[in-house]
């Protein structure tokens, strides 16, 4: 491929598929991260978490999060999620009462989940999107200490900033850094492969479907990353994500007829057609090489609702054989939390009704002595709503007691063969006159 191809390629395919932006780096300090604590334990329901004095950046604290207390920094920010539980839990047997330390993480990987932050990320960007893209300024925070590993693989940078130094080329970057050797600066880099490990103001060649975030993307370290629990049936796993998410993803084999601005304009009609304030989502390569397989991840963008799996399965509809080489995969996740299981909770609620019926009915006619339902309307027979008593040695008549059965009328027998202990109801005939 010719430079003057491969500057093509940056400018027409670099701004569809990864937009320039400035990723910052910063600590994991996710609260159910068992390392950010002193014991490398996570805090249970009798002890109290003890922030430090100061914390760079924030910390995230998940619903259901279950503690004594909290002793709270003089300086920071804490994000509460959810509903949070003070004090003790009796069925959390394993707690000890006493102090949970939490510390201000400050060595970090490079490929490692959660620790790069920058507004182009979205719910639906893969974890092996998370990192800075060849045309990304990586920015450090000031007044920070940290330790940071640098990646085996040659990664790409448009720039790089620390503290108030700015550089644009790798030369610049590595002799900054063999000066720093000498000196105590509390912001170190750890570099596995010197001279390889950044690249730094240098271009990187893009294949002619687009520009991907690396030519070599890295292995994510998972590790450390929280999942919380999805809110939906049947949760799904892109390629490139660290856990399970709600929604749905289109991967394929892009054919040598791919245009990635007419599928990025086919998304978005339908991006539109759902509302850009329903659903997110990211176009980009799968996390592998050669660079030729293109995935779509959809995302609600709010409360999960269903409405990106919608949208992904008619997508996948649309696509039909435009564009794919070979096979394409497609999936989706299921309804959410709180409208899953209707079916079996009515298939339930009609069984215990019937259950609960037949028991009434059987109570009524066989286990209560007497049951009198009060006379209606004074012109009613008073017995009228007498019920059938339960079985015993009495004869039962189908007629009241005073009265005549005509010799014409089939509406009155007994039993000859009923044999009764206690006697029978005694039923005469009558002979009417004409």
């Amino acid at each position: 491929m010719s430079p003057i191809l491969v500057l093509q390629c940056l400018a027409v395919f670099g701004t569809t598929l990864i937009s320039a932006s400035t990723v910052k780096w910063l600590p994991n300090s996710s609260f159910k991260l068992p390392e950010n604590f002193k014991d490398k334990k996570l805090p249970c329901s009798k002890q109290t978490v003890v922030f430090p004095q100061a914390i760079a950046g924030s910390i995230t604290i998940a619903s259901g999060t279950e503690v004594s207390g909290f002793i709270l920094p003089e300086d920071g920010a804490l994000i509460l999620e959810g509903l949070l539980t003070f004090g003790d839990n009796p069925a959390d047997t394993n707690c000890t009462e006493g102090n949970a330390y939490y510390l201000d993480t400050s060595h970090s990987f490079w490929s490692q989940a959660d620790v790069w932050s920058s507004p182009k990320f979205n719910k639906a960007t893969p974890d092996s999107d998370r990192v800075p893209c060849f045309n990304d300024v990586v920015e450090f925070p000031d007044n920070t200490k940290f330790t940071l590993t640098l990646p085996l693989e040659t990664q790409f940078v448009q720039g790089l900033k620390i503290k108030n130094k700015t550089f644009t080329s790798t030369s610049d970057f590595l002799d900054y850094m063999l000066r720093k050797q000498k000196s105590d600066d509390p912001q170190q880099f750890v570099f596995n492969n010197i001279g390889r490990a950044l690249r730094i103001g240098e271009s990187m060649p893009c294949s002619q479907f687009g520009c991907a975030c690396q030519l070599r993307p890295l292995s994510i370290d998972c590790s450390a990353k929280f999942c919380p629990k999805n809110p939906c049936v049947h949760p799904v796993k892109p390629l490139g994500f660290c856990c399970e998410i709600c929604g749905g993803y289109i991967v394929f084999d892009a054919d040598e007829g791919f245009d990635m601005k007419a599928f990025g304009d086919l998304v978005e009609d339908k991006v539109n057609e759902y509302g850009k304030d329903r659903v997110e989502y990211h176009i980009g390569f799968t996390p592998e090489i050669p660079i030729k397989r293109i995935q779509l991840v959809v995302v609600d963008k709010g409360e999960y609702e269903g409405f990106s799996a919608e949208m992904i399965n008619s997508l996948s509809y649309a696509l039909h054989d435009r564009w794919v080489k070979g096979e394409k995969v497609s999936q989706i996740s299921g309804s959410p939390l709180s409208e899953a299981g209707w079916g079996g909770k009515i298939i339930v609620s009609m069984f215990f009704t019937v259950v609960l019926t037949f028991g009434a009915l059987y109570v009524y006619y066989y286990k209560i002595p007497d049951l009198r339902v009060p006379v209606l309307s004074r012109h009613m027979p008073g017995n009228i709503f007498s019920r059938f008593e339960r079985r015993s040695d009495s004869v039962v008549s189908l007629t009241r007691r005073d009265s005549v059965i005509s010799s014409r009328s089939s509406a009155g027998f007994r039993n000859p063969l009923y044999d009764s202990k206690r006697g029978r109801v005694q039923v005469t005939e009558s002979v009417v006159e004409e």
